[in-house]
């Protein structure tokens, strides 16, 4: 501990004295030499900045390097290269920069240049699942290193070793490596490599069981991440702190952490990091309930899943070989010796292989496009419970209050005019009064029960259609005195189907009643549009902006149930609101012509 001290120490030291190490990397008159060194030299610092910007200017030192015949550096650009092609979802290219970077090492015999690239050929084929293979090279990667005496690029070889054994839960093993990664970045003071090892500590403690100590190691690792402007490391970090949460059970909060990560990664330009943050955002949702929003990032996740991996196979496969095979023409019309030919033979054999694995990744990516599918069909089917439970639960709302005002207003005025029947027994009271006074009550019951009957179902929107209807309703409320309600209508000279006049109905009557307890508005407009095309219900309102969120993830029933009516007609909900500003704007669209499944549901 006191050795971590001592390096944030120096780390502190040396922001303060270069705020930025970039910024003076590309003046003008720089030398082709110091430009191609500075960016080999800060690529780390680059990439956690910006992948395109760090692909543009690696790609820059690339053809620098090839037209000044510098193959030592033109190595290093193309793993880097390799790297930031490979954090971009950019797999095809990322293996060929991967490869060109070997093939020139190796005609360099270039050991600690091998075994860097070889570790990262290794995360790649880890990543794509081949397990076999990735070893190999790690292993290939440790001999390397050691010849060479590159402890950086050992201990980096034994932080990917954990990481392999971790995913298998063989966590006396991968716990080793762990320490044997610490203990070489702390001897080295390699900041990069010490922000990815304390993030390794941290899992160790979360398997302990020890949260506080997790997260006080994930808590150095952002330290020391932010002090050298690793910002790629520090959105990496938002994720693991919520996996952290999530394993406990503390779901809310490991939201907000995978939410700033999601965001983070797709302005670093990140989108495999973005996907997993989405995925586990759905999982998160899920869990506390919200199958709405759950269901809404898994959609996000997908997409980017299938922006990733919705290659053309068959078209990879045969660039690679022909790159390949090129690369191998020209390298064995340059080599003589003995030497160089068995190398190209490696070299051969890697290609094979190369090929072989991308086949079998084809595999392996239509297995798991498959899998998301399934997760996606299940994330609907849930959303679609959902929707039902919210009618099921609104129609039994409105027969509760339906029940109640039969008991309340009907009940009290049949026993109202049952005394005064029972009164004509006795003399003393004038019948001609109590016949009035009857009358009166049946008048009051007549009234009541138009009233039950328009909110069950308007006559008027039977007998008229949608146009009286939402006319009578804006009369109805205009008389409470609350809300002045206009209307205004337009292409409606033929009725629409009964599934849109009903559907369109309950939706203005639900907003305009959400208007009326809610709302400080005091004027509201309601339009209907429609063409040859689409139909168009819009609803205006004068009163405070609010956050639109809120209502949608609410525990209430109002939102969910007018999307289901919108639903039904194969119409799209929209919710134009800004909170602090003033006016309101909830729009539905609908195809006018539309093959609906829904008829036998119950419209009420």
């Amino acid at each position: 501990m006191k050795k971590l001290i001592i390096l944030l120490c120096v780390l502190l030291i040396g922001c303060e004295l270069s705020d930025d190490p970039i910024g003076p990397m590309l003046p003008e008159s720089a030398s082709a030499l110091a430009f191609v060194d500075s960016i080999n030299q800060h690529f780390y610092k680059l990439h956690s900045q910006n992948f395109e910007n760090a692909k543009v200017q690696t790609e820059r030192a690339i053809a620098i390097s090839r037209a000044n015949a510098w193959p030592d550096k033109e190595a290093l650009a193309s793993k880097n290269l390799g790297v930031v092609l490979y954090m971009q979802g950019q797999y095809e290219p990322a293996q060929v920069a991967f490869l060109r970077s070997y093939n020139l090492y190796d005609s360099l015999s270039d050991k600690s240049g091998l075994a860097r690239v070889c570790n990262e050929m290794g995360a790649f084929y880890r990543k794509h699942g081949y397990e076999e293979q990735a070893m190999n090279l790690w292993n290939q990667a440790e001999d390397l290193a050691k010849e060479a005496d590159d402890l950086e690029a050992l201990g980096t070889t034994y932080g990917m070793k954990g990481t392999f054994y971790w995913l298998k839960k063989q966590y006396d093993v991968s716990d080793a490596y762990y320490f044997q990664t610490y203990n070489i970045r702390m001897e080295q003071g390699d900041s990069v490599g010490l922000g990815y090892v304390l993030v390794d500590l941290a899992d160790m403690e979360q398997r302990k069981g020890n949260l506080k100590g997790a997260l006080s190691y994930m808590e150095q690792s952002n330290l020391i991440r932010r002090l050298i402007g690793d910002e790629q490391g520090v959105t990496d970090n938002h994720k693991m702190i919520g996996d952290l949460y999530m394993d406990v059970g503390d779901y809310a909060t490991a939201i907000p952490f995978y939410q700033q990560c999601a965001k983070e990664s797709l302005q670093l330009g990140y989108p495999d990091l973005a996907r997993k943050s989405y995925d586990s955002l759905a999982s998160a949702y899920s869990l506390i309930g919200d199958y709405q929003q759950a269901f809404g990032h898994h959609v996000l996740a997908e997409d980017l899943e299938d922006s990733l991996f919705n290659l053309e196979k068959s078209k990879i496969i045969d660039e690679l070989r022909t790159k390949y095979e090129t690369a191998q023409k020209e390298k064995q019309l340059a080599q003589k010796d003995l030497t160089i030919q068995r190398r190209n033979l490696l070299t051969a054999g890697l290609g094979g292989g190369l090929v072989l694995l991308i086949i079998l990744g084809a595999q392996y990516i239509q297995r798991q496009k498959l899998v998301h599918q399934n997760q996606l069909t299940l994330e609907k089917s849930r959303f679609k419970e959902a929707q039902i439970e919210a009618a099921i639960s609104s129609q039994e709302k409105e027969r509760t209050r339906f029940a109640q005002d039969l008991h309340d207003g009907f009940g009290q005025m049949i026993s109202i005019l049952n005394l005064n029947l029972k009164s004509l027994e006795n003399e003393k009271y004038d019948r001609h009064e109590v016949f009035q006074e009857s009358a009166k009550v049946l008048e009051d019951m007549y009234r009541e029960l138009k009233g039950i009957c328009f909110n069950l179902m308007p006559q008027t929107l039977i007998k008229s259609g949608i146009m009286a209807a939402v006319r009578e309703f804006a009369a109805r409320v205009n008389t409470t005195g609350k809300i002045s309600l206009e209307t205004d209508f337009f292409g409606l000279e033929k009725r629409l189907s009964e599934v849109q006049e009903i559907s369109l109905y309950r939706i203005t009557q639900e907003w305009v009643n959400n208007i009326l307890k809610y709302s400080d508005a005091d004027q509201v407009s309601i339009q209907i549009t429609t063409d040859q095309e689409e139909i168009t219900l819009m609803i205006e309102d004068n009163g405070s902006g609010f956050d639109a969120e809120v209502l949608r993830s609410g525990s209430g029933n109002g939102w969910r149930n007018m999307t289901s009516r919108a639903n039904l007609i194969k119409g799209e909900l929209e919710l134009d609101t800004t909170p602090g500003l003033r006016g309101n704007t909830l729009i539905v669209n609908a195809p006018v012509h539309f093959l609906s499944h829904h008829q036998n549901e119950v419209l009420v």
